[in-house]
């Protein structure tokens, strides 16, 4: 009796454990989709993300800072010792506040998101920075509206 209890005992924290582990694994991939070459009919592919409406980005700098309300040192590559790395934003004709992502990306790794408000304005400024720490790589840095829609991107390497 007591060798039964035990061995459910133990089953069940197998089975507590499987679940867990199982929860945590990302999902597999379509093995359908995955092998086929020819895209899915239009029927079955998602729609594309249309941007919000009135946001256009006039300006889009990668830069070393910020200095009275303009990038400044900037580049498309950074030595490994530069601290942090600035996207600076410029909208124009906002008819509308609304809100963006920054999206920090090293390699195919999502490495920050940083929310920003957009105010109504004809011209309207802010930037976001990601303290790179000697993270050497091909960086991508992308705008992304409240949709999902990619607004904007560029790229950077830190060397």
């Amino acid at each position: 009796m007591r060798k039964a209890l035990i061995c459910s005992i133990v089953l069940s924290v197998f089975v507590i454990a499987g679940y867990a582990v199982a929860q945590q694994a990302p999902a597999p991939a379509d093995p359908i989709s995955a092998t086929t070459k020819t895209p899915a009919p239009a029927a079955q592919a998602p729609a594309a993300k249309a941007p919000a409406a009135g946001l256009t980005i006039a300006r889009m700098e990668i830069a070393a800072s910020v200095e009275n309300h303009e990038p400044a040192g900037i580049a498309a590559s950074f030595p490994a010792t530069q601290e942090k790395v600035f996207c600076f934003l410029e909208f124009k004709d906002v008819k509308k506040a609304g809100n963006v992502n920054i999206v920090w990306t090293l390699g195919a790794n999502e490495m920050g998101k940083v929310p920003l408000t957009v105010k109504a304005m004809s011209k309207y400024r802010t930037w976001a920075n990601k303290t790179i720490g000697g993270m050497k790589g091909d960086w991508k840095v992308d705008v992304v509206d409240e949709s999902g829609a990619v607004l904007k991107s560029a790229a950077f390497k830190v060397q």
